[in-house]
């Protein structure tokens, strides 16, 4: 059986065999544990009671429990393209993200390609923000507001972890750094605001023909959004015991 807050094995990937479990070994510092909201208690292979324990910690990040960054709305400052062919370049600034708390776990494997562990997940997105398209041999820029809308948007997340035992004597997880793959099988939804204008047109018809700088785009805000979250997850896992959402005796 699992303790409370089972949400983090989405990430963590516990397996339940002995043999799969990290090594604790003493360390010179680790935060206070605080007490964190109960999870629903879930088997390490119950995928369907793996994905509730994260909607309920997707909402718990949002609420900025722990001292974690909300994720829903996420803003971020600017996601640049360059198209060397044809002298021509993008910046995409403060975009606003939402929809991330409804993110689907599809699945988690763990100690493949020596030791890494790695959660896929699946979202939904939409995001806004200001989008200005430059020309080498232009001198103004065109400048709109530009709509995506990122359908079923998959994330691979690969990781290494270690267990390590603070002076509380408490068992803590150390999520090491993630790599993030993105796959996107269905091109971006987009509009452009304000209708009607010179620039909107100008961009519009570039995007159209060049659906590549949409999925660069879409791929860059999703990356960023992901490691904001894995960030929570690390931050959890240093603050609260292993035993409080994982039995591993």
């Amino acid at each position: 059986m699992f303790n409370n807050y089972s949400a983090l094995l989405v990430l963590i990937s516990f397996c339940v065999c002995y043999g799969q479990l990290p090594i604790f070994r003493n360390y010179e510092y680790i935060s206070s544990t605080k007490s964190p909201l109960p999870f629903p208690a879930c088997r390490a292979d119950d995928i369907e009671c793996l994905r509730r324990g994260l909607r309920t910690f997707f909402f718990l990040m949002d609420s900025g429990h722990l001292g974690m960054n909300p994720v829903d709305p996420m803003v971020l400052n600017s996601v640049t393209v360059a198209v060397p062919d044809e002298q021509m370049s993008f910046l995409f600034r403060k975009v606003n993200v939402t929809g991330a708390r409804w993110t689907k776990l599809v699945d988690r494997k763990f100690h493949f390609n020596n030791g890494k562990n790695s959660v896929r997940f699946k979202s939904d997105l939409h995001v806004v923000g200001e989008i200005t398209m430059s020309f080498a041999g232009r001198t103004d820029p065109h400048v709109s507001v530009l709509t995506m809308d990122l359908s079923d948007i998959e994330t691979n997340i690969t990781y290494s972890w270690t267990g390590q035992r603070g002076y509380d004597t408490e068992d803590y997880i150390i999520i090491g750094q993630e790599r993030i793959a993105v796959r996107n099988s269905r091109t971006p939804s987009f509009f452009l605001q304000p209708r009607g204008t010179e620039d909107a047109y100008m961009i519009e018809r570039v995007l159209s023909a060049k659906s590549a700088v949409l999925d660069f785009l879409a791929n860059e805000v999703t990356v960023a959004l992901m490691h904001a979250i894995v960030d929570n997850f690390r931050l959890f896992a240093n603050q609260v015991p292993v035993k409080n959402y994982y039995t591993y005796n």
